[in-house]
């Protein structure tokens, strides 16, 4: 068969969802997958769900919403990716009219060909149409059920269209000829700051989650004159918010492939695949003994071959039905099936389920509603269900090696960690608690660690024990010391530490070491919240620019404007990072630093300051001088005596903050090396 462009399109999917003033949802998803209506509809709330709480990220901390967006999709698996057939982009276009909202998330075999405002056009225009759609559904005689069918019916025809004009290219750019720059070219748009960050997989989560690490903003210079420029500070993103909006960005994305890949399912074979499983676990319910991978594996695949020989009974006689000659409507046309196959084999819970499922296939794919449907018409149905009951003992079969393989890695994981955990609880009270908790933290790693092995990434054909043992050492012996040498404990992890240390009754000053342990998240929360464009751009806009002639000034009045925005807040540090912005005023207090200021020149300084400050007090050692300016100031409110004790022990902890990531790192080298080559017995 030769593989046109066209039908290599039509391998991709696209699910369009629907949401109207009256709180229904509707939606569609067309491609390769065969789903249920509930499936479908679950898909396209969940696309919607993730469409509005996205934007109303958008709306705090940028004052925008999505417009279009296109992710370029990379194939983490090369040799996978060089033989068979992936899309290379997913696009998410919203679309609204009046009260009504579409969208349409979608796979594409290309990238970067797009014309976006063609796409939100179209989607738009789908919207518009549905608002007419739902003026009529609004109608007192229909009752709502009556009215989400109705506007379904209507989903299913609308994401034909938007699938036409996608795989007819119709949204793509005109790449010969006259072509029109449109505001949202790249040439077209200004650059006022970039961002480069690390990006971590966390592989052992579904869908993968993406994780923005250790972020630098760079504020590029403005071509703007000063009047443009001060214009343009009301619409700014600050450079925290620019960070969690690329953070929110990524996660969004990973979020949409996982239900662009549910899109692409087809139930049926899901649910073969779990009939044979289920067939398979009963056999080896009744035996208690652990046994060998390899005896498993081995009877695992002589189960599959006794399956396999009464599907092919099944078949057989499924196929005899369809040269029958019967004929009538599909409801007693698949009685009529299921009373002719059990005339030819044995009446028992695997045919009778067997049947079931596909009864439910061809009830869900064949749409006929005439009297008259002969058993011949289902012939494509049953050759389909065929195919997938070969394809899923194939499936089976190919990759049981390697789901024992990534079971036994677990289990070495799990048994290494626990021996280790055992070791600490011999240790002091303050060394378990955290030690456990780094412990922990990296069994976590190297689970993630174990889900890209390239072990597992190759299709395995044989399970290997003794291989899979020495894999897990070198996994751990390759990561261990960049591992150990990224782990930074934080200022919760050193008062947590103190606390366990204290030889007075630490519950004298709880409230306060409580208050301690939330210092870190609440600041970084607090600076966010000033930071993002519902605070500080508002503050802007309804703060001309001649109202604000200096930094003192600008303090003054921000100060004042956070502590009415904030008032609702119940954060223990609130009051403490408004001080910041009184010590920034400080600043200016001494006569050599008056001079002429620019409302522009104001602001980046005082982000500057602010952001500056946040990162300083997260520092080990500035806490440190921070519990001192505060035992100072409430002498009179706490326990002093337990108080001072917790400093001195909180001023020791800074030690452990390289040293015993250290004595971790050389308990597990040494552990590994007592791991023992013989193989781990499995419970079937």
């Amino acid at each position: 068969m030769i593989t046109t462009r066209e039908s290599i399109n039509y391998q991709f999917s696209i699910i369009f969802g629907y949401s109207s003033p009256n709180d229904i949802i509707v939606g569609d998803v067309i491609g390769p997958s065969k789903l249920t209506r509930e499936k479908v509809n679950h898909l396209s709330e969940e696309v919607i769900s993730y469409l509005r709480m996205f934007n109303a990220i958008l709306r705090d901390f940028t004052g925008s919403e999505l417009y279009n967006i296109e992710f370029e999709l990379d194939n983490f698996n090369r040799k996978d990716a060089s033989l068979k057939i992936y899309p290379k982009s997913m696009i998410l276009t919203p679309g609204s009219y009046k009260e009504c909202e579409s969208l349409l998330l979608a796979l594409k075999p290309e990238t970067g060909f797009l014309n976006l405002h063609k796409s939100k056009e179209s989607v738009d225009e789908i919207s518009k149409l549905f608002f007419s759609v739902e003026e009529f559904s609004n109608h007192p005689d229909l009752l709502k059920q009556e009215s989400k069918v109705l506007l379904q019916e209507f989903a299913s025809r609308f994401s034909l269209r938007l699938f036409g004009e996608l795989i007819e290219n119709k949204w793509n750019k005109k790449l010969i000829g006259v072509k029109i720059s449109m505001p949202t070219e790249r040439e077209m748009l200004d650059t006022f700051g970039s961002i480069t960050s690390d990006v971590s997989y966390v592989w052992n989560k579904t869908p993968v989650e993406i994780n923005f690490e250790n972020p630098k903003y760079r504020k590029l210079e403005s071509n703007l004159d000063e009047s443009a420029s001060i214009d343009h500070l009301s619409y700014s993103v600050s450079a925290t918010s620019a960070n969690y909006v690329v953070s929110k960005t990524l996660e969004l994305g990973a979020n949409l492939i996982g239900l662009a890949n549910a899109g692409t399912v087809d139930d049926s074979k899901e649910k073969v695949v779990l009939f044979i499983l289920k067939q398979i676990e009963n056999k080896f319910k009744l035996i208690k003994e652990n046994k060998s991978a390899e005896w498993i594996i081995s009877e695992t695949y002589k189960n599959l071959k006794g399956l396999g020989e009464k599907c092919s009974l099944f078949l057989k006689e499924s196929e005899n039905f369809i040269y029958s000659g019967q004929t009538g409507p599909l409801g007693a046309l698949l009685n009529n099936y299921r009373t002719f196959i059990f005339k030819h084999v044995e009446t028992n819970d695997f045919f009778n389920e067997l049947c079931g499922v596909m009864i439910n296939s061809i009830s869900h794919y064949i749409h006929k509603e005439s009297q008259h449907i002969r058993a011949s018409d289902l012939n494509s149905s049953f050759q389909y269900f065929t195919e997938i009951i070969n394809s899923s003992f194939s499936l089976i079969q190919e990759f049981l090696p390697i789901y024992l393989s990534k079971l036994m890695l677990k289990k070495l994981c799990f048994k290494f960690i626990s021996n280790l955990e055992d070791e600490f609880d011999k240790e002091q009270k303050p060394a378990v608690v955290l030690g456990k908790r780094i412990l922990k933290d990296f069994k976590l790693f190297i689970e993630n660690q174990i889900e890209v092995n390239p072990l597992i990434r190759e299709n395995l054909s044989k399970y290997d024990d003794l291989k899979l043992i020495n894999e897990f050492k070198k996994t751990i012996r390759k990561n261990l010391s960049d591992y150990f040498e990224s782990i930074r404990l934080n200022i919760s992890d050193l008062v947590a530490f103190a606390e366990i240390q204290m030889e007075s009754d630490p519950d004298l000053i709880k409230e306060h070491t409580e208050k301690f342990k939330n210092f870190s998240q609440e600041l970084h929360f607090l600076l966010t919240y000033i930071l993002r464009y519902s605070t500080i751009n508002r503050f802007l806009k309804e703060n001309p620019e001649n109202e604000i002639s200096d930094p003192v000034t600008f303090s003054s009045k921000f100060y004042r404007f956070l502590e009415k925005r904030t008032g609702g807040i119940q954060l223990d540090w609130r009051d403490y990072i408004l001080d910041w912005i009184n010590d920034y005023a400080k600043k200016f207090f001494k006569v050599e630093e008056n001079r002429s200021w620019k409302l522009n020149e104001i602001l980046y300084d005082f982000l500057n300051y602010i952001e500056n400050r946040e990162t300083k007090e997260q520092e080990i050692d500035s806490f440190l001088n921070f519990l001192d300016t505060y035992i100072a100031k409430n002498s009179n409110d706490i326990n002093k005596i337990a108080m001072l004790e917790f400093y001195k022990k909180f001023e020791y902890s800074k030690g452990i903050s390289t040293e015993f990531p250290k004595y971790i790192q050389n308990k597990i080298e040494t552990k590994i090396n007592l791991i023992p080559n013989s193989p781990e017995e499995l419970n079937p």
